[in-house]
């Protein structure tokens, strides 16, 4: 991975200090929200431990054999476990697989490493059976995790794990990463005006028009809101379509418009500046000119109720049709 990782300056010299000292941890969570780069840190990680002769610095040497085959995607001790099921999970099959290979030496150099990302979804089963390896792993053998925040773990497995938080980068660093890339300025301009430091969210932007269109659908939802317009509204949300990721995706979107306007509200009575991460400013100082703190937490409230009820399998079209009468009845 010779790509420069941009941000999280501190947490990779904490990463690489591990290597260089020799104070490895085998069982390791990354955290962080999507697009903020956990899992490019660790799949650096990863490749930082299997190479034959990081640097001094605890860097990959990115010269070595296991470093060329890591870059090609074919390193025989990076194993990714299969994904199954309507959510994506990891079944608990697949973690008894890897605790009966995880005692097998590895196939080449003295390292083996197994990467689980996005775990939002691992059943508490899955956890379970994987808890006993993860207590107890062959010196050899490393697991990495990534998921949204490490309470989608349970304590037992968070109490032996290394949990690093991955942050979103500045605007600033946002910038040279896209433009190392030789993008537009003019996508640079738009997807930073959206996703701020978040990378991978901009990266989402610039290049999947399914992303454009739920951002342009969050921000019709936010002016049906200011216009009072229940039609609106209903038709906006239906708009979002029947896909489960795509729905919460724009759920998520339009609660963080409420929080910018939550912070922008704040930031009128106490004289505070806090930086906004929403994708629409203008739309949350309109929802703040006219709602109260209380009808924003309330409305927020509403969007997660309607988010968990989506992550648990309920029918989407009911939901939503629910969300859209909770929030004409707050507004009202």
């Amino acid at each position: 991975m010779n790509t420069p990782i941009f941000g999280n300056s501190a947490l990779l010299s904490s990463l690489e200090n591990m290597i260089a000292s020799g104070r490895t941890a085998n069982s390791v969570l990354f955290f962080g929200v999507k697009g903020s780069g956990r899992k490019t840190i660790a799949r650096y990680y990863a490749k930082a431990l299997l190479c034959y002769n990081p640097l001094p610095d605890g860097k990959p040497c990115n010269s070595c054999k296991s470093c060329r085959n890591f870059d090609d995607n074919v390193h025989p001790d990076f194993i990714l476990p299969p994904k199954s099921g309507k959510l994506g999970g990891f079944s608990v099959d697949t973690a008894k697989l890897v605790c009966s290979d995880a005692i097998i030496s590895p196939n080449n150099g003295d390292r083996k490493v197994y990467f689980f990302p996005d775990c939002h979804n691992m059943d508490v089963r899955t956890q379970n059976t994987l808890l006993k390896i993860i207590e107890e792993p062959p010196a050899f053998t490393f697991f990495i995790f990534t998921s949204l925040s490490k309470n989608d773990f349970l304590p037992t497995i968070i109490s032996r794990c290394a949990c690093f938080g991955v942050c979103e980068c500045s605007e600033n660093l946002c910038r040279d990463a896209l433009t190392a890339k030789n993008l537009p300025q003019n996508d640079i301009d738009s997807a930073v005006s959206c996703f701020h430091g978040n990378i991978g969210r901009c990266l989402d932007y610039i290049f999947n028009p399914d992303i454009r269109l739920r951002v342009d659908l969050t921000k019709a939802l936010t002016n049906s809101i200011i216009n009072h317009d229940e039609y609106a509204l209903a038709v906006n949300l239906f708009k979002l379509g029947k896909e489960r990721y795509d729905v919460k995706d724009a759920l998520s979107l339009l609660d963080s418009l409420l929080r910018d306007a939550a912070v922008i509200l704040s930031s009128q009575q106490n004289s505070r500046s806090i930086p906004l991460i929403g994708c629409f400013p203008s739309g949350s100082a309109s929802l703040a000119s006219f709602l109260s703190a209380r009808q924003i937490i309330c409305i927020h409230l509403a969007v997660n109720k309607c988010w968990a009820a989506i992550e648990a399998n309920s029918n989407i079209s009911l939901t939503l049709s629910a969300l859209s009468s909770d929030i004409a009845a707050i507004c009202g």
